[in-house]
């Protein structure tokens, strides 16, 4: 694409894009979309774009804006990156780079995190006043979009806007100039300290640091901090100075308020880490502890430096392949049983010559067992997806009837009708196990032929209301038809329409 313009200071590349389309004065979506990537299915993503080595490709190499730039100045990545282990950060890179079909959001976390991302545009007011008079145009920046965050680093409090994210016109990149600006949210003292610290995060350069140095630093930490009980951490005061800190509301509201139980994340943040933990629960941890004398970046900065381990202790040893020529009696026994069943079946029923085995055959038993070794069927229980079939299913029935008797309702399809539903990411993905929904879908999407019939027949009555005369082009022009992309049932009712 010829001159594609330069993101600004701190710009989110999803406001680039849509200037983009701004500037060539491109009013389709999907034109945009092939102007910029050659692809019309890319999605408008505000946080974690992917695709970046097309957008790198529009710049000239002096400019300097490669794949990683854009990366970590002009995206969200900054704010995931360091809670993220090395490995998995490489990864995804990788796939912000090229296609990644939502392989991002579920390896940085986003899509289980407890802290949920923003379901609008948010715009700072005072900002876009600066931004016209030292640009002569508007642009997002990354800091508004930034989840739990309410303030601008610069001014007072964000603004929400009319423009909802990952609605129906996923596809479309919405300019700035075109957002129609609400009102401005309700801010305190604890949001203005939050804002700090996650502006400080958008500046950090992090590769990544590994679960176990994020256990080690909290370990010293709470240590430093005196919060230990004897040997052990103090989960109770812990837990006790987060809430006075931040305020029970705030948390609330914000999603991370910690549980008394022993699976609350504020614990799990003081042990072994085996998940990572978002950045809004490092920040109040981190600033709460240790009163706000210690930083989100300080934290970064210790555990990046800290050296542990990576090689594993194993409590078994080795097993070496074993060749032998004779078997005993007990070793032909057990490899008849277990050539027609699975080691822990025939375990079960044979305790005694597994026994034996065990303390006279150990490598040889270890070794036979692998070879035979059952498929692992891990079945889901945690959703019953029979009473969430019916609750879906009577949401649609309902759905359908405020929108069938309506001729002027837009088309029907099986992909409308799934937008309509509150959990339509829930029918998308696993319509499979909703076999409700999917007759219901079936038999309620609208087709081709029908949406075209109702089309024409809507003209047809609005112009005899009118008292308009009847032609045939007049009608087509009305019903948005042609003959090119009629139906054969269709043009039989439209002869019918013009013979009465």
């Amino acid at each position: 694409m010829i001159g594609f313009p330069s993101p600004y200071p701190e710009e989110l590349l999803y406001s680039t894009i849509a200037r983009s389309g701004v500037h060539d004065g491109e009013t389709s979506p999907k034109q945009l979309l092939e102007k910029v990537f050659k692809n019309r299915k890319v999605i408008a993503t505000l946080d974690l774009p992917s695709h970046l080595q097309v957008l790198a490709n529009q710049y000239p190499k002096t400019l300097g804006m490669n794949v990683n730039v854009l990366i970590n100045r002009h995206t969200l990545w900054p704010i995931y990156a360091p809670f993220l282990p090395p490995e998995r950060n490489h990864e995804i890179i990788k796939w912000m780079s090229g296609r990644s079909k939502g392989a991002v959001h579920l390896a940085s976390g986003i899509i289980a995190s407890r802290v949920k991302t923003k379901g609008r545009l948010y715009v700072c007011a005072e900002c876009l006043k600066e931004q016209i008079i030292r640009y002569g145009e508007c642009f997002l920046s990354r800091h508004w979009q930034v989840p739990l965050i309410k303030t601008c680093p610069k001014h007072a409090s964000l603004s929400v806007t009319t423009i909802v994210i990952d609605g129906e016109h996923r596809h479309t990149y919405t300019a700035i100039g075109e957002v129609e600006v609400l009102d401005a949210l309700e801010i305190s003292s604890i949001d203005k300290l939050f804002s700090q610290q996650v502006a400080q995060l958008m500046q950090v350069k992090s590769k990544g640091i590994s679960s176990a140095q994020w256990t080690t630093f909290y370990k010293q930490f709470a240590s430093s901090q005196g919060y230990l009980d004897g040997r052990r951490i103090d989960h109770v005061r812990i837990h006790n100075t987060v809430i006075t800190f931040w305020g029970k509301c705030w948390l609330d509201n914000a999603g991370i308020l910690p549980s008394d139980t022993e699976t609350s994340w504020l614990k799990g943040l003081f042990r072994k880490h085996r998940k990572s933990f978002s950045f809004a629960e490092h920040i109040v941890a981190i600033v709460a502890i240790s009163n706000g004398a210690f930083t989100i970046c300080d934290a970064i900065e210790k555990a990046s430096n800290i050296t542990t381990s990576n090689e594993k202790s194993s409590y078994k040893k080795e097993l070496k392949p074993i060749i032998t020529n004779q078997l005993s009696q007990d070793q032909i026994e057990w490899k008849e049983k277990i050539e027609q069943s699975y080691p822990k079946a025939v375990r079960i029923k044979n305790k005694a010559l597994y026994a034996r085995l065990y303390r006279n055959n150990y490598d040889w038993l270890m070794q036979i067992n692998r070879l035979f070794h059952a498929e692992k069927i891990v079945v889901n229980k945690r959703v019953d997806w029979k009473q969430r079939d019916r609750k879906i299913a009577r949401e649609l029935y309902c759905v359908y009837g405020e929108l069938c008797e309506d001729l002027n309702a837009p088309h029907l399809s099986r992909t409308f009708l799934i937008h309509q539903l509150e959990q339509r990411g829930t029918v998308e993905k696993h319509l499979n196990r909703l076999p409700r929904c999917s007759t219901l879908l079936c038999f309620y999407s609208e087709s081709i032929t029908e949406y075209q019939s109702r089309r024409l027949t809507r003209a047809y009555l609005e112009m005899q209301k009118s008292g308009q005369e009847i032609k045939r082009w007049i009608l087509l022009r009305q019903a948005g038809l042609s003959d090119d992309r009629m139906t054969d049932i269709v043009a039989d009712l439209l002869k019918e329409m013009l013979s009465e």
